[in-house]
């Protein structure tokens, strides 16, 4: 993308743009297709977000009905999610990215606050590594790769930043704040991903705050700090689809003194569709799997790939081609990687909705 900008000589592009200038410098026979590629972009930076918002709310309704069964009687989740969404309302109407800043650094406080007290939890009564089940079967490989790749795809969020900062040359580099946000993210989740299988075993749950007790005080001051901290997380992602519905599209189809309350529209449509989607499919893994595969394979593989060899087209890809072959392997990779695991995330959520309904907890 910087390589982009410095080629047309402006300061900055949308990773759309950045596809649409890549197939413009790319051989003539993909010319025709750089307006098409770059909607296309669009289109799956919005689902993405889409999806990211709807685990989130599945996520927070999950662990605040973790406490609620507890406290009051057990009500369906689909209640829970009404009120996520309810009480998400007010803050995702916050239209300016300076004062969702705030929103974020407590969300960061609070996750970061329960992860260190779960690991109370983690570390009482480890059993023995030797009854752990060291190697799963190859089938189950993609749901581990779709899982995973979710942390990495906050593409859309890492962009939006990147353009709104002050000094974003500090954004790229080997020490740059990329790299050590997702070293550091990296790091929290091969721990959490190793202690917990190991605390738990294969009773581990889709999100490990489902593991820990219910009527402890400690765990569930864990429950509702990480639960506040992915909800104070929503509405930056949200303002992602936002910025690319109105920053990319917006400002030519909607009218200057319209567009506040086409704004507000679209917030709210963003925020009811996802509650929904949330509330008809409340399989956290399966839906964090089809969002990480989907999500990486487009927009952490494939675009990149494609922009990269669209843009040293004409400028050549290095000894013995090494950047060509480097960016097919990558495309094979995603394709292979996004077919197999939405596939597979597809499949665990049809039967879900398949299977009869749960008797317990639908008053």
């Amino acid at each position: 993308m910087t390589e982009c900008c410095r080629r047309i000589h402006v300061p900055q592009v949308s990773m759309p743009q950045a596809v649409q200038i890549a197939y413009e410098l790319g051989p003539a026979c993909v010319h025709c297709f750089a307006r098409a590629a770059g909607i296309s972009t669009s289109c799956v930076l919005v689902f993405g977000q889409f999806g990211l918002c709807c685990v989130y709310i599945v996520f927070v309704s999950k662990n605040f009905k973790e406490i609620g069964d507890f406290y009051f009687k057990d009500y369906h989740e689909r209640y829970y999610v009404l009120g996520v969404c309810m009480l998400q309302l007010p803050f995702f109407m916050i239209r300016k990215l300076k004062f969702l800043v705030p929103l974020n650094l407590v969300s960061n406080i609070l996750l970061y606050a329960g992860f260190l007290c779960i690991m109370y939890y983690l570390f009482q009564g480890l059993p023995s590594l030797q009854d752990r089940e060291m190697f799963k079967p190859p089938q189950d490989y993609m749901m581990f790769f779709g899982i995973a790749a979710f942390s990495l795809t906050a593409v859309g969020s890492m962009l939006v930043v990147e353009a709104n900062m002050a000094h974003p040359e500090s954004y790229l580099g080997f020490f740059g704040v990329l790299n050590l946000a997702v070293f550091f993210i990296l790091c929290s989740n091969l721990f959490f991903g190793i202690m917990g299988y190991w605390r738990y075993g294969e009773q581990v749950e889709a999100s490990i705050t489902l593991n820990i007790p219910q009527s402890e005080v400690l765990s569930q001051f864990i429950k509702v700090a990480i639960a506040c901290g992915i909800f104070l997380s929503y509405p930056l992602n949200g303002f992602v689809f936002i910025t690319i519905v109105f920053s990319d599209y917006g400002d030519n189809a909607v009218e200057h003194k319209c567009r506040t309350t086409a704004e507000i529209l679209v917030r709210l449509s963003f925020l009811l569709l996802t509650g929904i989607v949330a509330a008809v499919v409340p399989n956290l893994a399966a839906l964090t799997e089809l969002e990480g595969a989907f999500s990486l394979c487009n927009l952490n593989l494939l675009c990149p790939a494609l922009i990269d060899i669209f843009v040293n087209y004409e400028t050549g890809y290095g000894r013995l081609r090494w950047k060509l072959i480097r960016d097919i392997l990558l495309i094979i990779i995603g394709v292979v990687f996004g077919v197999v695991g939405c596939t597979v995330a597809i499949q665990q959520l049809v039967a879900d909705l398949s299977a009869k309904p749960p008797g317990h907890g639908e008053s």
